[in-house]
């Protein structure tokens, strides 16, 4: 019961379903449908790297503690130490909710690095105080290398944090609709370098241990912050963003990639973006930033910033209601802080 499409060059959508031999005789629905979206060259459809021997491995998970709960809205992503060889994920990804597969959306993006940037959102966001478990068994690499040890597995629990509509917020005049996972908060006024580009405020999530409010990064290295319920319908999401990063400049090029990742989630599908990173920015992408709360944290004395950068995503309809979440991570390390500054969303 797989079905292989090939749409355009860089974007490659897989749609393979897990069932039983009852199934095909019954012909029941599937147990579970995975739409694989590789936006990039992050997936290959071929084996060709023929000097990897290294096994494949998950740098950096998001949710990173396990067995602990988190919000049912937040999707899963996977950062890798190479690219990923779609085929292998016919058979060894499968997601569990309460011991039953589910079906849904994995992004493979391309990391500034050329390495996959996995993200799984569900057909139909998780229940609430459910266990949520994703098995990689058997995946492979460019170099047809297994994933570390035969086998990946993440496991947590789901919970029901809600803050209201986020409709008509996108200038962070309040915190309605807002959620924010790690360390992240509405910060008002000047900060620094970094000053709203609407309105009195703007959104604000880090890499680091409560630099900016009472909370710290998931596992040290990554914070969420969730806008929605969204009830109007869309199919795309406009945003300014600053990036500032205790790492620029000494590790620019370097395997401690800094990333941000965007997702959005509805009733009726996903999208992921690769929004951006340290190696992405480089060293001529980034000035000085001077004053914002907490950075540098690490290292030498300089933070660099982008400034303001406007960005939109076309999402295609994805019904509502719906969810935009944004993810800044560290990447290979848990050390020298990044900061993502988010204002002026609209849809």
């Amino acid at each position: 019961m797989k079905k292989l499409i090939y749409l355009l060059p860089v974007l490659t959508v897989f749609l393979f379903s897990s069932c039983s031999s009852d199934d095909d005789e019954n012909n029941e629905n599937p147990e579970a449908v995975y739409n694989i979206v590789n936006n990039g060259n992050g997936g290959v459809t071929s084996i060709n790297d023929a000097n990897d021997s290294e096994p494949l491995e998950v740098v950096q998970a998001v949710p990173s503690v396990q067995n602990s709960d988190y919000p049912k809205s937040m999707p899963i992503v996977l950062f890798f130490n190479d690219k990923i060889y779609l085929n292998s994920l016919e058979t060894g990804f499968e997601v569990m909710q309460n011991g039953e597969k589910i079906g849904g959306t994995v992004s493979i993006n391309e990391g500034a690095n050329g390495f996959a940037i996995l993200t799984f959102s569900p057909s139909e966001i998780f229940a609430s105080n459910a266990t949520i478990e994703l098995s990689l068994i058997g995946v492979q690499d460019d170099g047809g290398n297994e994933i570390d040890g035969g086998i990946y597995q993440l496991v947590y629990q789901t919970n029901n944090q809600n803050t209201g509509s986020f409709d008509g917020n996108g200038d962070f005049s309040s915190s309605e609709g807002v959620l924010f996972i790690g360390d992240g908060a509405i910060m008002n006024g000047n900060q620094g370098c970094v000053s709203p580009v609407t309105g009195s405020g703007f959104a604000a999530i880090t890499t680091g241990d409560a630099l900016i409010s009472s909370g710290s990064a998931i596992g040290g290295a990554s914070s969420m912050m969730i806008l929605g319920a969204i009830e109007e319908s869309f199919t795309s999401v406009s945003f300014s963003y600053n990036f500032l990063s205790t790492e620029f400049n000494e590790f620019v090029d370097s395997e401690f990639d800094d990333s941000v990742i965007v997702t959005v989630i509805g009733s009726e599908g996903a999208y992921s973006e690769f929004i951006t990173s340290v190696n992405t920015v480089g060293i001529d992408g980034n000035t000085q930033c001077e004053g914002f709360p907490g950075i540098p944290d690490t290292g030498d004395d300089y933070a660099g910033a982008t400034g303001w950068i406007n960005k939109t995503i076309n999402t295609g309809n994805i019904g509502t209601p719906a969810y935009v979440i944004f993810l800044v991570t560290d990447v290979a390390d848990t050390i020298y802080s990044s900061v993502l500054a988010i204002d002026n969303v609209s849809y």
